[in-house]
């Protein structure tokens, strides 16, 4: 059975290669298609310098998923904290 990041690129130590997210913006492509374009890095780059970014091009359906996949890692996300915080308050130790 494979694993959930199996998939995902990773260094030569085996350690997932991921970057923080600075910003991102959206726009419209005339009526059919969405731009997203995220800013990826470990620090702000130096004035002048091109900022790292993927560029995405989505349909509405596309749209809808990540919003989908996002709202669920979220509540996930939120379910984790709240277990934590249940877990490890006063009178848990």
């Amino acid at each position: 059975m494979a694993g959930r990041f199996d998939d995902w690129d990773k260094d030569d130590n085996g350690h997932l290669k991921v970057w923080p997210m600075q910003a991102f913006t959206t726009a419209l492509f005339g009526t059919e298609k969405v731009g997203l374009r995220i800013e990826i890095g470990i620090s702000a780059p130096k004035p002048g310098e091109p900022v790292p970014a993927l560029q995405l091009v989505l349909d509405p359906a596309q749209v809808r998923q990540l919003a989908e996949a996002l709202a669920e890692a979220e509540a996930r996300l939120a379910d984790a904290h709240f277990t934590a915080l249940a877990t490890s308050g006063p009178g848990n130790a």
